[in-house]
């Protein structure tokens, strides 16, 4: 599918429509280079087109009007966006060539609620994981679960800086390798409908190894099974000892009620153990992260990157930039590894209650006990007796804890290599489809660099991973960019003659620090694919020689911005 037009109304009127073609499509923004800070060209929207198509693919809403590393609101961008029901509608077409072909239309606003407005060709689907289920069967013909609609899409709009600095890593920073492994099969046009479970097997192992690992910590299965067979041993004793005296049959059912009231109480604490340990082990990691901020010597780095520059005048990155993404990543860790506790929390509570009123049982059936009659000289043979049901019962249950999570590993260990097998079969393959790519890949490559760079694969973790050969350490920034430029090119014109389905059109954002060369030929190779090359750029960063006019979709400035508000 293609992009074919982008329009922004109100409830009254359209305030802009955008019409794309195909080949390189130009955002220009009109403020000269050596302007002042006031009047950069930071605030004009040439960006924002990009983030609105991403909203139309089932992005938040606030990304537009939110930046997204000091997360502040533009109050003005978000006010007009909400009281004026600012609309948003995409039309897609199969074909430029074909006016009957296929098209779809997509609109959103930025409501809740009963005012949201979420279409797909006039189909209202207010859930936002039914509607990207929705766009993926539409665009893709894909039903399975994993990659998700906006994993597969991430290469396509790279409105960020992290996918502008990564050919091939374009999901969140928190993604697996799991999730990874997915994604590039997809891509690849080999689907994989047991990913999503895959990547729940591996995180329920990586849970019961934690659990066993600090089981067996304490006491392991071994100690447990001898300390057991001791216990039993002088349980039997006690009994024959118990046995040479007459107890009622009261007497004789109250004990009975009350040992079985230890045994639930054990399996209670048992229990509470579990989840106790569960977050310790939540909480253990969120410590360790959460010292990561402080734990880091700026100083000294600062002092280690001062060198660096010294040696290395040309280094990309910045401490700072360093810094930020150093605290980023540890901030999303953060919120993944810690959204079970507000569960664990209610858990332990509950169980603790539970205990509380299992001890009341207790503690009221002893006094019965007591006041029945309680026999001197059996006294000490009863006290003994339960004491050793109820570190029996420790033991069992924390037998059983252990039992169960070795035979859940074990059937978790089963269905992994079972799946595995199945992605092996896919190897040769995918070994065909990266073939089929390198050879667009390392001629787009060439054409840019006269360097020939090439996609491999390995294994990590037991999952395939993609990386890109052939392509120097620490580019520069502009040069980085024309590589993954030529990577995206090269993906359409792979997927076209595999017969993969995939969006034609590539949104790339930054490209004011490339070569004037590499920048020309990048336009003669957009106009020379079937697909759509959408950039913003600055008007003085184009290229002399280049009929701007002939590729120009959009033109903003200070003077006309995106939205046009008063």
């Amino acid at each position: 599918m293609f992009l074919k037009s982008l329009t922004i109304k109100d409830s009254a009127k359209i305030i802009r429509t955008i019409e794309f073609h195909k080949g390189i499509n130009f955002i220009v923004d009109e403020t000269p280079d050596n302007a002042s800070k006031q009047t950069t060209g930071n605030n004009v929207g040439k960006t924002t087109v990009l983030r609105l198509i991403d909203f139309c693919f089932g992005e938040k809403g606030d990304k537009i009007y939110k930046d997204t590393e000091f997360k502040k609101s533009n109050i003005n961008i978000e006010n007009f966006l909400q009281k004026n029901n600012i609309q948003i509608i995409l039309v897609l077409t199969e074909s430029f060539d074909n006016i009957d072909g296929r098209s779809i239309t997509i609109r959103r606003n930025f409501l809740h609620g009963n005012r949201k407005i979420q279409e797909i060709n006039g189909n209202q689907i207010t859930n936002d994981v039914e509607f990207c289920v929705e766009l993926k069967k539409i665009l893709f013909g894909s039903v399975i679960e994993r990659p998700t609609f906006r994993q597969i899409v991430s290469k396509n709009i790279r409105d960020e800086k992290d996918k502008m600095d990564n050919i091939l890593k374009t999901l969140h920073i928190c993604a697996t390798s799991e999730e990874y492994e997915a994604l590039y099969l997809f891509w690849l046009g080999i689907e994989f409908p047991d990913a999503a479970e895959k990547s729940k097997l591996r995180k329920e192992k990586r849970l019961e190894e934690n659990v066993q690992k600090r089981l067996n910590r304490s006491m392991s299965l071994s100690l447990i099974e001898q300390s057991l067979s001791v216990i039993n041993r002088k349980i039997a004793e006690f009994d024959k000892h118990k046995a040479f005296f007459n107890l009622n049959s009261n007497y004789a059912v109250d004990i009975e009620k009350l040992n079985s009231i230890k045994d639930l109480l054990n399996k209670t604490s048992a229990n509470l153990e579990k989840l106790e340990l569960r977050k310790t082990l939540i909480l253990e990691n969120q410590r360790e992260l959460e010292g990561a901020y402080s734990n880091i010597n700026i100083s000294a780095i600062k002092m280690l990157y001062d060198r660096a520059h010294a040696l290395i005048p040309n280094i990309q990155k910045s401490f700072e930039d360093t810094l930020s993404f150093h605290n980023g990543l540890i901030s999303q860790k953060l919120k993944f590894i810690t959204k079970e506790l507000p569960q664990i929390e209610i858990d332990i509570r509950e169980n603790k209650n539970k205990i509380k009123n299992l001890f009341a049982e207790e503690q009221k059936l002893t006094d019965i006990l007591q006041k029945n009659g309680f026999i001197e000289d059996i006294r000490p043979v009863l006290d003994e007796l339960n004491k050793l049901h109820e570190k029996k019962g420790q033991l069992e249950e924390h037998q059983r804890i252990l039992r169960e999570s070795i035979d859940n590993l074990r059937l978790i260990d089963e269905n992994l290599s079972e799946i595995d097998r199945d992605i092996r079969s896919k190897e040769a393959p995918m070994k065909d489809r990266i073939t089929a790519f390198n050879v667009f890949f390392s001629d787009f490559s060439d054409k840019l660099y006269g360097e020939s760079y090439l996609l491999i694969y390995e294994k990590n973790n037991n999952c395939y991973d993609l990386k890109v050969d052939n392509v120097e350490g620490n580019p520069s920034a502009g040069k980085k960019k024309g590589q993954i430029a030529a990577f995206d090119f090269a993906y359409i014109s792979f997927a076209d003659s595999q017969n993969i389905k995939c969006l034609h059109f590539i949104l790339h954002d930054r490209m004011e620090s490339m070569h004037d060369n590499q920048l020309k030929t990048l336009i003669d190779m957009a106009n020379n694919i079937n697909g759509q090359y959408i950039v913003p750029i600055l008007r003085d960063k184009i290229p002399e020689g280049i009929d701007v006019g002939q590729y120009e979709v959009l033109r903003l400035s200070q003077e006309d911005k995106l939205f046009r508000i008063p």
